[in-house]
C-alpha cells in the first residue's frame, strides 16, 4: 500500500500492515488536471479520492457567483461528500487546483471494505468527526473573526495555500472581496 496513505489511516486508527494490504487492491491511482473537475453539480459523486499530490477546492455557484467552502491539498480524502455518501446528485464542484495525483475508491469498493473490516467503519467515523471539527472552526472564523484575522490563521495554519492558491479564490474562502484581501496583504 502506498506509504503516504498508510501513514495517514494509521493516524486515526492502528491498522496492521495485512489489514492495509488485503484493501490495497480496491483504490485506484488516478490524475487530474489543473482546472478540471473531480465533481460538478448533477451528477452523482461514485467515488472518493486521497490526495497524493495537488490542491482542490470545493464550492457553490450561487446566482452566478463562486462560494469556495474548502480548500484541501494533500493527505485528505476528498469528494462532494453529500453526494457520495448519499450517491445523489451533488449541488458542488470538486476542483483541481493543481495537477494532480490521487488514490480513488468507488463508493461500492468502499462498502465492500466495511466488510472486510469494522476498523474501516471507525476510521470513517473519525475522520467525519475530524472534519466536522474543522468545519465548525471555519464557521465560527467567518462569523467571529475580522477579515484580518481569517487572512493571518490561514496564513498561520496553512502558509502554503498563500503561495499555491490564487489570491482571488483565497479572498473567496476568507469571505471577503480580492481588494480587501490586498489591503490586508500590503499591511
Amino acid at each position: 500500500m502506498d506509504l503516504q496513505l498508510q501513514t495517514f489511516l494509521r493516524r486515526f486508527v492502528n491498522f496492521t500492515d495485512e489489514e492495509l494490504e488485503e484493501v490495497w487492491s480496491f483504490f485506484r491511482p488516478k490524475k487530474i488536471k489543473k482546472g478540471e473537475f473531480m465533481c460538478v453539480p448533477a451528477e452523482v459523486a461514485h467515488e472518493i479520492g486521497f490526495v497524493i499530490k495537488g490542491v482542490f477546492r470545493i464550492f457553490y455557484l450561487v446566482e452566478g457567483k463562486e462560494n469556495t467552502r474548502f480548500i484541501g491539498s494533500e493527505n485528505i480524502f476528498i469528494t462532494s461528500t453529500p453526494s457520495f455518501t448519499t450517491q445523489t446528485p451533488s449541488i458542488e464542484y470538486v476542483e483541481a487546483l493543481e495537477d494532480s495525483s490521487l488514490l480513488m475508491l468507488t463508493y461500492q469498493d468502499l462498502q465492500r471494505i466495511f466488510e472486510i473490516s469494522p476498523k474501516w467503519e471507525r476510521l470513517v467515523r473519525l475522520l467525519v468527526e475530524y472534519f466536522y471539527n474543522e468545519q465548525q472552526e471555519r464557521i465560527y472564523s467567518l462569523i467571529a473573526l475580522t477579515a484580518q484575522e481569517r487572512y493571518e490563521m490561514l496564513a498561520k495554519n496553512r502558509p502554503d495555500f498563500i503561495q499555491r492558491i490564487p489570491q482571488y479564490i483565497i479572498a473567496n474562502y476568507l469571505g471577503i472581496s480580492p481588494e480587501t484581501l490586498s489591503r490586508i496583504r500590503k499591511q
